[in-house]
């Protein structure tokens, strides 16, 4: 099956929901079934950067909690406050390839176990490398089709959303 997510390289100028932002680290996973996937760390001179994941062609956006929120584990659910997650999939992601400021986004480990739990205010993502004691957490919001582009596909869209309109225009009269 073809790829229909862009694949962006490291330094590339994307837009990120209208605003230009630059690709300021990029990892490359490998799921335990051979499909590809991204993560992106965006970043723009006015605000924190942001972490997005690709897999399959859609994009979600990676939030992470504060180091100092205090999670309560048991059997397959996970407690954040007043909030439950229950478990619903285990990823085992290899990373094959890191490059640029990749802080924040993985540990620089061979090898990261990535589960998924479902509640009521969404998708809570927890990864750990194996090994290691380190845990983070983070809730995934999935991305809307054209949230993020190459900065050269935005200004190619745009354009041709531009001239569809003068067209439209030009048909009206």
């Amino acid at each position: 099956m073809a790829r229909q997510g862009e694949i962006f390289m490291l330094e590339e100028e994307v837009v990120f929901r209208h605003r230009p932002m630059r690709v300021t680290g990029r990892v490359q996973l490998e799921g335990s079934s051979g499909q590809l996937m991204f993560r992106y760390q965006l970043a723009d001179p006015a605000g924190a950067p942001v972490v997005i994941e690709e897999g399959e062609g859609r994009f979600a956006m990676l939030r992470p909690f504060p180091p100092a929120a205090r999670f309560k584990t048991a059997h397959n659910t996970i407690l954040v406050g007043t909030e439950k997650y229950t478990l619903v999939g285990v990823r085992k992601l290899k990373v094959l390839d890191i490059g640029g400021n990749s802080a924040g986004l993985v540990a620089k480990a061979p090898l990261i176990l990535s589960g998924i739990f479902e509640g009521l205010m969404g998708t809570l993502m927890r990864e750990m490398v194996p090994g290691s004691a380190a845990q983070t957490y983070y809730l995934l919001k999935p991305l809307a089709a054209g949230d993020v582009r190459s900065a050269t596909r935005y200004a190619a869209d745009k354009d041709s959303a531009s001239r569809a309109a003068g067209k439209r225009g030009l048909n009206e009269d």
